[in-house]
């Protein structure tokens, strides 16, 4: 009898914590933002970087488009390039919309890039798209002392470029330049952010890197570098130049197949969803929509626009619902052309 009554407890508490899930996530997202006085946004950002600072400006104004104007809380979950953070989001996290984040924007892609060789678990179609701060090119940068100056001296000589992990998309920029233009750049993996590879060219530790991001406080810093006379452009990862740095080629300028052109093409449509910003899946519908509508308000506000040119962030926001697509999008790419990026964008031998 009192293994019996042991077993029905144990079933009580189960069906009442069941009962509890379900009252919470019916619960109206007005009635659940109202309710909660903070809210969690994840970065998997070092602090000081790029992401790191998207994060916090969008943590500084977002909430006061949410019911209650909950406090929004940023948590930096570093590693992997971003591998851990998207994890734990799909995961671990809870899924009631009060916890989201804005990671890596190589890390949607990555178990379509990598495969069963990636470490990502998640798929990145049933995440919850609130929406992206900016839309990104990337640009290739090398320490004017390098004696690298052109994608010519780059297939002669080895040079090192630096990475937070090997399944971002710095990373896999030097495996697709490497193979599509034969040059000999290698990658150097383990680097908490930004900061600290600029450090380390500084030193001489590193030749360059890729900036997947030409919008935040990198592109500044290169710029001032530049115009020192410390730092050059080698490259653009982008289907168009920017205006202020016609003279650097684009990538799509310099692969002539078509098969190589499609492959590219793939590669920086991706840049759309820049830094991407989301949640678990499963978020109920109503709540996705008002973090949304949040989302949208927020890049909106001419007090965010202020901050974020103050710190010389550039704007140009997508929708969730676009991210949305676009991802699908990816997703729906043809095998073909698929298997053909994988064997490019290969992390094996690294």
């Amino acid at each position: 009898m009192r293994i019996m009554r042991s077993l029905w407890l144990r079933v009580g508490l189960c069906l009442t914590a069941t009962l509890w899930l379900c009252d919470a996530g019916a619960q109206p997202a007005d009635e659940f933002y109202l309710g909660r006085r903070e809210l969690t946004l994840i970065t998997s950002g070092a602090t000081g970087g790029g992401y790191d600072q998207y994060t916090r400006m969008l943590a500084r104004h977002m909430g006061k488009y949410l019911p209650g104007t909950p406090t929004i809380v940023v948590q930096n979950m570093v590693g992997g390039g971003g591998i851990r953070a998207a994890n734990f989001l799909y995961n671990v996290a809870p899924r009631d919309g009060g916890v989201f984040g804005l990671i890596d924007r190589g890390m949607p892609t990555a178990p379509l890039l990598y495969g069963e060789k990636s470490q990502a678990r998640f798929d990145a179609v049933r995440l919850s798209w609130i929406g992206s701060v900016m839309r990104e090119t990337g640009m290739g940068v090398v320490a004017a002392r390098s004696v690298v100056k052109t994608i010519e001296d780059a297939r002669q000589h080895e040079i090192f470029f630096g990475s937070t992990g090997p399944e971002t998309d710095p990373a896999m920029f030097v495996r697709l330049v490497n193979d599509l233009l034969g040059t000999r750049l290698k990658a150097i993996h383990g680097y908490k952010g930004q900061p600290e590879e600029f450090q380390a060219i500084e030193k001489g530790e590193l030749d360059g890197l890729f900036m997947s991001g030409w919008s935040g406080p990198g592109r500044a810093y290169v710029r001032d570098r530049m115009g020192r006379g410390e730092l050059r452009l080698l490259v653009q990862m982008s289907p168009r130049k920017d205006p202020l740095h016609a003279e650097t080629p684009t990538i799509l300028e310099l692969v002539s197949t078509p098969d190589a052109r499609q492959i590219v093409q793939l590669v920086l449509d991706r840049m759309t969803l820049g830094r991407p910003l989301l949640g678990p899946p499963g978020i109920a519908a109503d709540r996705l929509a008002l973090l949304r509508r949040a989302f949208r308000m927020a890049v909106e506000d001419p007090e965010l626009k202020a901050d974020a040119e103050k710190q010389r962030l550039a704007l140009d926001p997508t929708s969730g619902e676009e991210a949305e697509r676009v991802i699908k999008a990816l997703y729906a790419t043809p095998v073909a052309v698929v298997e053909r990026t994988r064997r490019i964008v290969a992390v094996a031998g690294e």
